[in-house]
């Protein structure tokens, strides 16, 4: 029997796969200089889900469930962007943790997706840490 992560984690080899966001999860896009270190990686510590590291674009990808970002205000978190059913990602084979592509920062174990409360929370420190005070816009 399968499970979910069986579904969309390519099977073999050492290349990555291009999967779509929006069926099984939804993406948020974090670049490295507010996602890693003491940052969103190191503030959500163990409750964090999988992480995949994409080092060409310099970006960490956090798997959360569907739609569950649409409430977000983004203009408190520039730079980083949730991707759902239009876009595609790289997602490396299970045991990709090291090595010059695309690879997991934090591998899927148990429950692969992150809290969104608990990333968004996060987020908010860490872009605040690494880029200073954000003011909410009015619209």
């Amino acid at each position: 029997m399968a499970t979910s992560t069986e579904l969309w984690m390519p099977t073999s080899g050492r290349s990555a796969e291009l999967q779509p966001a929006g069926r099984s999860w939804d993406v948020v896009r974090v670049p490295l200089s507010i996602g890693i270190g003491n940052r969103t990686l190191g503030l959500l510590g163990d409750t964090t889900g999988a992480v995949i590291q994409n080092p060409f674009d310099e970006v960490l990808y956090w798997l959360i469930a569907l739609r569950s970002a649409e409430t977000w205000d983004m203009t408190l978190l520039p730079g980083i962007q949730v991707w759902g059913a239009t876009a595609y990602i790289e997602v490396p084979p299970i045991d990709c943790r090291k090595g010059p592509g695309v690879r997991w920062r934090v591998p899927p174990r148990g429950q692969y997706l992150t809290d969104p409360g608990a990333l968004l929370a996060a987020l908010k420190t860490a872009t605040h840490e690494a880029l200073g005070p954000r003011k909410k816009v009015s619209r």
